[in-house]
C-alpha cells in the first residue's frame, strides 16, 4: 500500500510507483511541469543510452540534454516511425509482448515492444484514469465487439489491446457483438436480466459502436424490443472520422443512444498504441483531460513552436510510462485545439483539449477509423477487381465504361469508336491550330494566372513552340509517319499537368488518346479540362480523338483499355508500371514506361558567390522543386555542393530561397510531418547525418556523410533536400550510376560534370541548367516520344 504524497513532500525526480500514488488530475501545472519535466529527461537518456536507432537521431539534431529546462524542450518522435523502424530499449528476450497499431488494406502497422516494467505500468495508470471517471468498484461489462479480436495475447492489434485493457475493468463480461458483426439479441437479453439495477460499463471504438450496436438497437425497437442502459456507462474511442463522413456529431452519437435505450453516461476517449495506459478520457463537460502520467501540447505546423490556446496545431502527446521503447515524447498526425489549464469546470486539473481531426492527407489510424474504411470497402460493389485478365472487347464492357468511369472530355462512346479512327500524321496542321487555341484560352483564362505550371503548359501549347518541336522532330526521311492508334495514357496522380502533355505528344504523333487523369483534385486540372471543352466546340474534327477519364484502382478497366490500345503510356512509377502490366497489350502494341526515377542539382559555390543575379537563380530552383511539390521526377532531391566557397554560397541560397517560399508555397500541416519522419528515418540509417538547422518547416535540409543511390529511397518533397559536399566530381558515380537518376541540373559550368558523365555512368539522361529541369521536351527519360509513338510507312 502506497501513501500518497502532499506537494509539500513530492520530490522531482520521482520514480513510477510514487507517480501512481497522486491522484491523477490532482497536480497543478508547476508541479505537474516540474515532476514530468524530471522524468522525461530521465527516460530520454535511457532511450538514448539503450536504442541505436535513437541515439543517431539525437545526434543528427545535436541534442544536448544538459541544456533541458522543461519537458517541452524535449525532442520528440512522429509516431509513424514507429510504423518503419523497430525502436526498442530492450534485449529481445525481455520482450514480453508486441503490440500493433490499426491500419487499413495495405497500410504498415506501428510495432511496440513491452518490458513487463512496461506493461505492467500501462494496465496500472488506465486503471487509474478510468477509475477516476467510473469509481473503482468493477462492474458487469459489456464489450460492444466480437471475440475473435483477442487471439493472440504475445501481439495483437490496438482493437485487441483496447478490448483487453479495458476488460480489467469488468467483474463479468460478455462480448455484445458475434464474430460475424452481428448483435447477440438473446445473450445481451439475458446479461441484462441478470445485472437489473446494476450499474453496467460498455466499451467500444466508436463506429462500431454506431453500425453494429446503435444501429441493431433501433432496428429492433421497431419491431417491439428494446434494452434499458440507463445506468450503464460507455467508454469508447478510436476516431470520428467515419462518423463525421456520415454527418454524425458526437452531439448526435450521444443523443440518439440516450434516446434508444436511455444511456446518458458516455466518455469518450483519445489515446494510441504507441502510448498504451495514458488515454486521455472525456469529462462531463466535453473536455478531454490529461492526466498526470501525460501532456498534450499543441504545436504550430509551420515551425513546431508551442501554440496558444485557442489555436489549433499539430498534438504532441508526451508520457511517463514507456520504458521499452522511445515513445514517451511524440509527435501524432492529429490536429487539436488546447482549451485551458487547470481550470475546467468538472474539477480537473491539468490541460484539457479537442481533437479535431487527423491531418489532412494524412493516413487514417484509430480502430474506428480503419475499422469503418474497411467495412465501407468490403460493402457490394466497392472493389472493382476483374476476375482474371482475360481482354474482352468493348461492346462487351459497355456497362463498366458507362459506370465505372468518370469522364471530363468524351465519354463511352468516344472510347467505343476510337479504334475505328483513322490515324492521323505527325504534327498534323489541325492539331497544331487546336493546340494553338488551347494556349490562347489557357493564357486568357483569369484562373490560370495563379497556377505558374498552366501558364507554362500554355506557352508550351503556342504555334511558335510546336513548330519549333516539328522542325526538330518531324521526320525528313521521305517515308510516311502516322500515329500508332490508340494511346491509353496513365497519368501519375500526384503533378497536376502531367497529364496534359503526355495528350499533347499523343495528338501530335497522330494518336487517338484516353487518358486517366490525376485522382487527386487539383484545381489545375479543372482549369485545363474546362479549356478543352471549350476549344473543342471550334475543332469538332479533334474530338473523337480524345478522352479524358478518371476511375478508381480498377484492374477490370485496365484491362479493356489496354486490350484496345495501339500503344500504352505509363507515368507513375515502378508500382504503377508493375501493376498495369498485369494487364496485357496486343502483339503488336507498344509501351513506354516512365519508371521512379530522381534528380540532383549541382552548384558550384564559387560560381555562386560571384553571380550577381542570386534572386533569379533563386527563383528558377524555386520553379524547378516547389510548384511541384518535388513530385516531379525531375526535381532535384539532393543538392552538391563544390567549390571553395561552399558555407558562404549555401547561407544565402537557402535563405533567397526561403524567402520565395514562405512569399509563394502553400504549405499544409502533414507536410511538416512527413519531413520530419524522412529525416529522422535517414538519421537511423546511416551515422553522419546532420539535419541543418533553418527558421521553420518549409525547408527541411540533411547534410549527408557519404552519397549513393540508396539515400533515395528515404527522399521526400515538399521542399525536403539532402546536401553533400563535393570534392570530387567523380564521388558522384555511384549515385549517377544507377538507371533511376535522371536529370542533373546545374549552376556553373556544365564542363565541370563531363568526367562524370564520361565515366560510363548507365544513369543521367539530361544535364540542364537549374530553372530548366521541368521543360518538357519530345525526348524524355531517354525516350524519342515521336518515334516511339508513330508507325512508319516506308517508301523504297
Amino acid at each position: 500500500m502506497h501513501t500518497f504524497l502532499s506537494s509539500a513532500e513530492m520530490r522531482i525526480n520521482m520514480t513510477f510507483e510514487e507517480i501512481l500514488d497522486i491522484p491523477p488530475f490532482s497536480l497543478s501545472s508547476e508541479e505537474k511541469a516540474k515532476m514530468l519535466t524530471a522524468r522525461l529527461l530521465h527516460l530520454t537518456r535511457h532511450h538514448r543510452d539503450n536504442c541505436p536507432e535513437y541515439a543517431r537521431i539525437l545526434e543528427s539534431i545535436s541534442f544536448v540534454p544538459d541544456t533541458i529546462t522543461h519537458y517541452k524542450e524535449l525532442p520528440f518522435l512522429p509516431v509513424r516511425l514507429f510504423k518503419e523502424l523497430s525502436l526498442k530499449s530492450v534485449s529481445d528476450e525481455n520482450i514480453v509482448k508486441t503490440m500493433t497499431s490499426s491500419g487499413t488494406s495495405g497500410q504498415a502497422v506501428s510495432k511496440i515492444y513491452l518490458d513487463k516494467a512496461t506493461s505492467s505500468n500501462q494496465q496500472k495508470a488506465m486503471v487509474k484514469i478510468v477509475n477516476s471517471f467510473t469509481g473503482s468498484d468493477r462492474m458487469p461489462l459489456i464489450l460492444l465487439d466480437c471475440p475473435s479480436v483477442v487471439k493472440n495475447r504475445a501481439m495483437f492489434s490496438a482493437r485487441g489491446a483496447g478490448i483487453l485493457g479495458f476488460s480489467i475493468f469488468g467483474a463479468k463480461k460478455i462480448y455484445a457483438l458475434d464474430d460475424e458483426m452481428k448483435l447477440d439479441v438473446e445473450a445481451l437479453t439475458e446479461f441484462l436480466d441478470k445485472f437489473r439495477g446494476q450499474k453496467i460499463l460498455l466499451f467500444g471504438f466508436t463506429f462500431m459502436v454506431w453500425q453494429h450496436f446503435y444501429k441493431e438497437l433501433v432496428r429492433l425497437k421497431k419491431e417491439g424490443i428494446s434494452f434499458d442502459l440507463s445506468n450503464g456507462i460507455l467508454i469508447h474511442g478510436g476516431g470520428w472520422k467515419k462518423l463525421a463522413n456520415e454527418a454524425v456529431s458526437q452531439e448526435a452519437f450521444h443523443q440518439s443512444l440516450k434516446d434508444v435505450c436511455g444511456i446518458t453516461h458516455i466518455h469518450d476517449y483519445y489515446g494510441m498504441v504507441e502510448q498504451t495506459g495514458c488515454i486521455y478520457m472525456q469529462c462531463e463537460c466535453g473536455h478531454l483531460h490529461a492526466s498526470h502520467f501525460s501532456d498534450v501540447i499543441i504545436r504550430r505546423p509551420q515551425d513546431f513552436q508551442e501554440a496558444s490556446i485557442g489555436e489549433k496545431g499539430i498534438i504532441q502527446v508526451v508520457s511517463t510510462i514507456p520504458q521499452s521503447y522511445p515513445g514517451h515524447s511524440l509527435l501524432t498526425e492529429d490536429e487539436g485545439i488546447l482549451l485551458g489549464e487547470d481550470d475546467c469546470p468538472c474539477g480537473r486539473k491539468g490541460k484539457y483539449f479537442k481533437v479535431l481531426g487527423r491531418l489532412k492527407n494524412a493516413e487514417i489510424r484509430g480502430c474506428s477509423d480503419t475499422y469503418g474504411a474497411a467495412f465501407q470497402s468490403a460493402a457490394p460493389g466497392f472493389v472493382r477487381q476483374a476476375a482474371d485478365n482475360t481482354p474482352k472487347t468493348i461492346n462487351d464492357n459497355e456497362t463498366v465504361l458507362q459506370d465505372r468511369i468518370t469522364y471530363f472530355v468524351g465519354d463511352s462512346s468516344t472510347i467505343r469508336r476510337m479504334n475505328e479512327l483513322p490515324p492521323l500524321a505527325t504534327f498534323d496542321d489541325t492539331v497544331i491550330g487546336f493546340l494553338d487555341a488551347l494556349s490562347k484560352k489557357l493564357m486568357g483564362i483569369k484562373e490560370a494566372k495563379f497556377y505558374p505550371d498552366v501558364v507554362t503548359l500554355g506557352f508550351r501549347l503556342r504555334k511558335a513552340s510546336v513548330l519549333n518541336w516539328k522542325e526538330r522532330f518531324e521526320p525528313k526521311d521521305g517515308n510516311i509517319h502516322v500515329g500508332r492508334g490508340v494511346a491509353f495514357h496513365i497519368a501519375p496522380s500526384n503533378v497536376p499537368v502531367n497529364y496534359a502533355y503526355s495528350l499533347l505528344v499523343g495528338l501530335l504523333t497522330g494518336n487517338a488518346n484516353i487518358v486517366r487523369i490525376p485522382s487527386k483534385e487539383f484545381p489545375q486540372v479543372s482549369v485545363i479540362n474546362h479549356a478543352i471543352n471549350e476549344v473543342l466546340t471550334e475543332y469538332e474534327t479533334i474530338r473523337p480523338y480524345l478522352c479524358l477519364i478518371r476511375y478508381d484502382k480498377d484492374n477490370e478497366i485496365n484491362n479493356i483499355l489496354s486490350a484496345m490500345a495501339d500503344t500504352r503510356i505509363i507515368w507513375g512509377g515502378d508500382a504503377t508500371i508493375a501493376n498495369l502490366r498485369k494487364s496485357p497489350i496486343g502483339p503488336r502494341a507498344g509501351e513506354i514506361t516512365f519508371a521512379d526515377r530522381y534528380s540532383l542539382a549541382v552548384i558550384d559555390s564559387d560560381f555562386y558567390i560571384n553571380d550577381e543575379n542570386k534572386s533569379k537563380i533563386a527563383q528558377n530552383f524555386y520553379n524547378d522543386t516547389f510548384l511541384s511539390d518535388q513530385n516531379a521526377c525531375t526535381s532535384p532531391r539532393i543538392v552538391i555542393w563544390t567549390g571553395t566557397h561552399m558555407e558562404e554560397a549555401k547561407a544565402e541560397f537557402w535563405d533567397r530561397l526561403h524567402e520565395l517560399v514562405l512569399a509563394n508555397y502553400s504549405f499544409q500541416g502533414i507536410q511538416s510531418v512527413n519531413k520530419l519522419v524522412s529525416s529522422y528515418l535517414m538519421a537511423a540509417a546511416l551515422q553522419g547525418t546532420k539535419i541543418e538547422e533553418m527558421p521553420d518547416r518549409y525547408i527541411v535540409r540533411v547534410k549527408l556523410s557519404e552519397v549513393s543511390s540508396k539515400i533515395m529511397d528515404l527522399k521526400d518533397n515538399s521542399g525536403y533536400f539532402f546536401e553533400y559536399d563535393c570534392k570530387d566530381i567523380l564521388e558522384l558515380r555511384e549515385l549517377c550510376n544507377d538507371t533511376h537518376c535522371q536529370t542533373i541540373g546545374y549552376i556553373g559550368s556544365p564542363e565541370s560534370l563531363l568526367p562524370l558523365l564520361q565515366s560510363g555512368i548507365k544513369g543521367v539522361d539530361r544535364v540542364v541548367p537549374v530553372g530548366s529541369t521541368m521543360d518538357f521536351d519530345f525526348i524524355w527519360d531517354g525516350y524519342n516520344l515521336t518515334e516511339r509513338l508513330t508507325r512508319t510507312i516506308q517508301i523504297i
